[in-house]
């Protein structure tokens, strides 16, 4: 048969090579495209377990027209696909991108596991390419390790859509699936997908993905081993992951991004290193928790102890940690590192004064509240013979400076 699958694919112009992997739908091999002198993937369904099933012969003749509809660049392209004759059946294929690299599975079991800004990079680039797949009404079904492939330059790819499903009704996806199938990986499934694979939707693959960072992160899909001490693993990391793990997939997070936006600020804003609680510094001007004078002028802003929060519980601000120069939050103004301002305090252009919510933004060269309410003088009474004359008592700004 090997020698028909070579006759058949040379005359596509492509060389055959060695095997690079193997899954449910059967073997991969290594190809050379002579006419552009590149190497490619090509995907065979000969499987001796399932090369007789016609349910997940027709899932796979599918991934190379749900490849096709996915372009982005964590999912591998498709070029061609097409059928082997041979002598008793035809042998489906789908020819792709080649990846020069290893699965996480694998990766993990050779290496250990994955440094955690590593951990963050892989799950930001297979989160983006599952928005667009879930956005085209197509869900995976099989997220695991073993279906991420990790470049020889750190790049990850999503691949293995053959059980993938299309449950908003897409024409050009069948759904192929059966209510009370069970096919997927049942170490990384969710809750609901080991009951029906049919009656399932998007937030089957937040699950599945969140047990796949657990074995990245702690070499065991098991959510309780991301506690392990020895790991330090984030806190705020641990939370996001536990979220897409929730059991009722109400309290899961509803679609990718919004996972996507959580790792992004963990990583980018100063919060990965959060391990254990810290001083915070929230710099929102109007938040409700910042310091504030009993008459409602801004004071200071909102620091917080002992926080391990991504976000302000009062206003929904990020909260920072540290200074752009390293150097931990202080309940100071400037940094105690470089004296850089950490946040502002709103002052009236014209008096100096700070300023309440009213007239924060504003143009206040013509005066705010405390300025304007000096230029404007009672005017004196005329007093009845025999009466004391009555002044109106000053207005009272509290502490607030002019």
């Amino acid at each position: 048969m090997l020698d028909e699958y070579s006759i058949h694919l040379k005359r596509q112009g492509f060389e055959l090579l060695e095997d690079i992997g193997s899954g449910l739908s059967g073997k991969t091999k290594k190809a050379k495209q002579n006419s552009l002198e590149r190497f490619v993937a090509v995907k065979f369904f000969d499987s001796v377990f399932n090369r007789n099933n016609k349910e997940l012969k027709k899932k796979f003749k599918r991934e190379a027209f749900i490849l096709a509809e996915v372009q982005h660049p964590a999912i591998p392209y498709v070029i061609t696909h097409g059928e082997v004759k041979c002598e008793y059946d035809s042998v489906p294929y789908i020819v792709m991108e080649y990846i020069d690299g290893t699965n996480l599975e694998d990766y993990v079991q050779k290496n250990g596991v994955i440094d955690q800004r590593q951990v963050i990079t892989i799950a930001t680039q297979i989160l983006d390419a599952l928005s667009l797949v879930h956005a085209k009404g197509i869900i995976h079904r099989d997220i695991k390790p073993s279906n991420i492939m990790l470049s020889s330059s750190g790049h990850a790819y999503l691949i293995d859509f053959s059980i993938g499903c299309a449950p908003s009704g897409n024409p050009k996806f069948t759904r192929a699936t059966r209510t009370g199938d069970h096919l997927g990986s049942v170490e990384y499934m969710s809750p609901e997908q080991s009951v029906d694979m049919k009656n399932i939707d998007n937030r089957t693959d937040i699950y599945s993905l969140g047990l796949t960072l657990c074995k990245l992160l702690t070499g065991t899909p098991t959510p309780k081993a991301l506690d392990k001490p020895e790991l330090s693993v984030p806190y705020a990391l641990r939370n996001v992951i536990n979220k897409a793990l929730e059991y009722e997939v109400s309290n899961r997070y509803q679609n990718v991004n919004d996972i996507l936006r959580e790792l992004k600020s963990i990583s980018g804003a100063g919060h990965f290193a959060i391990n254990t609680p810290s001083k915070a510094l929230c710099s929102n001007l109007k938040c409700p928790d910042a310091q504030w004078s009993p008459n409602g002028f801004y004071k200071g802003a909102n620091f917080i102890d002992n926080c391990i929060d991504i976000h302000c519980t009062s206003c929904g601000d990020k909260l920072i940690y540290q200074c752009k120069c390293g150097y931990p939050i202080a309940e100071t103004r400037f940094c105690g590192g470089c004296g850089s301002e950490l946040f502002k305090v709103p002052e009236c252009s014209s008096c100096g004064s700070y300023l309440n919510k009213q007239y924060m933004g504003k143009d206040t060269s013509k005066g705010c509240s405390k300025c304007l309410s000096k230029r404007v003088q009672p005017q004196p009474q005329q007093a009845n013979w025999g009466q004391l004359q009555q002044q109106p008592a000053p207005m009272d700004f509290d502490d607030i400076p002019f």
